[in-house]
């Protein structure tokens, strides 16, 4: 549940690498990409052989390259740790020359270009994009930390009914694909491969989906045991879908499609988050004014330490209920940073993708997996021991 708008969705798993960037078709990087290949990859000193015989090679066909003496590059091998990573001496002329064509343009106050759908960053220890990865392991540890751990301890618990235990079954399979997701994520950003790449969308696609199921079980009640066909048709439905999804992409790599994918999903499940938070802030409001009192039974799940307006959200479970739209609004006011996109600052470390990652760490750190544990608890648990005792009755 790391995405909660149609616009969060749509940045976040939409392909940042396209086939071409402004950058990629300047005439000084690929001067500068093929001399640093011919000279540190194929030792060929082209450029001395030009000097000495450049008319006759004019006049026998063959092309003459422009040679920068000042354009200087790393020497074969590369370090270990470049070829860790997979870096080759192509790959690190690319790299090499993003830098120094950047340099350049940077000097003359010329514009700064993307190249091959980056920005160019500068590599840290063969990391293409350091921040990106840090702060995509900073999602993964907070969902792990706030998430994961606090629902397995539940699941877990053999003093909790196992009916309990189950509620958090869907909740528990968002967690451990989002936490594959940000380990795709951090890989992908560490390497920009086809198969990191491929690997980083295939689960974000399944984020968006699983989510997608837990909203939609969570909004129509499939948790109750008259709804179990519903619950097992859609199970079925969306893990076809899903299946769909991975053969269609694996067939043909379309960029359009995905898009459309991501939208569709996102605007549905839009659609779930602000019913289920209407339903439930209706119900308490109603429970307040038949009851004439204030229903506080969140207090005990929630941390005061991590939560935006304490003394709002704490007055009430029915203002409680509504906890969630502050932490969507504050996903989709830095989805805006993705937007507004920018060169990188910062010794060319810090994108706007980046702190894109560093909001999106805001909703599992101040409280999201407290406020559905105390959804399960105070509000589908009670459904289902209502239902439990209708069944009785009815079979008395």
């Amino acid at each position: 549940m790391r995405n909660m708008f149609l616009l969060t969705y749509l940045i976040f798993f939409l392909p940042r690498t396209i086939l071409a960037s402004p950058g990629d078709d300047l005439y000084a990087f690929m001067d500068c990409v093929y001399q640093c290949e011919q000279i540190t990859c194929y030792n060929n000193h082209y450029y001395i052989d030009q000097y000495e015989r450049g008319q006759e090679l004019l006049d026998q066909g063959y092309d003459l390259y422009y040679y920068n003496p000042n354009w200087q590059f790393v020497e074969m091998p590369l370090p270990w740790h470049l070829r860790l990573l997979g870096w080759t001496c192509q790959s690190n002329c690319d790299y090499q020359c993003q830098r120094v064509i950047t340099d350049e343009r940077k000097k003359h106050d010329e514009e700064i270009y993307q190249f091959h759908g980056k920005w160019p960053f500068l590599r840290v220890w063969g990391i293409q994009e350091l921040m990106s990865v840090l702060m995509s392991l900073g999602n993964l540890i907070v969902t792990y930390k706030f998430g994961f751990r606090r629902i397995y301890a539940i699941v877990s618990d053999k003093s909790q009914p196992m009916l309990l235990r189950k509620q958090y079954y869907h909740i528990m399979v968002v967690i451990i694909v989002t936490m594959l997701a940000w380990t795709a994520s951090t890989i992908f950003h560490t390497r920009d491969y086809p198969v990191t790449e491929h690997l980083d969308y295939y689960l974000a696609g399944a984020t968006i989906l699983s989510t997608f199921h837990a909203l939609g079980s969570r909004l129509f009640s499939m948790y109750k045991r008259k709804n179990q066909i519903y619950q097992w048709s859609f199970s079925i439905i969306c893990a076809s879908a899903y299946i769909y999804h991975v053969q269609r992409l694996y067939r043909d790599w379309s960029y359009t499609y995905n898009m459309r994918a991501n939208i569709t999903l996102g605007l549905c499940q839009n659609l779930f988050y602000c019913l289920i938070v209407f339903k439930l802030y209706s119900r308490y409001y109603y429970l307040e004014q038949s009851s004439k009192q204030i229903n506080q039974n969140h207090l005990k799940y929630v941390d005061f330490k991590r939560i935006i307006l304490p003394s709002f959200y704490s007055t009430s479970a029915k203002l409680y209920a509504l906890y969630p739209l502050m932490l969507c609004t504050i996903v989709v006011l830095g989805s805006l940073l993705e937007i507004f996109d920018f060169p990188p600052i910062f010794h060319d470390l810090v994108d706007a993708h980046s702190l894109w990652h560093l909001v999106t760490i805001i909703p599992p750190y101040m409280g999201w997996y407290d406020w559905l544990v105390w959804d399960i608890s105070e509000n589908v648990w009670p459904d289902l021991l209502e239902e439990e005792e209708l069944e009785k009755k009815k079979s008395e």
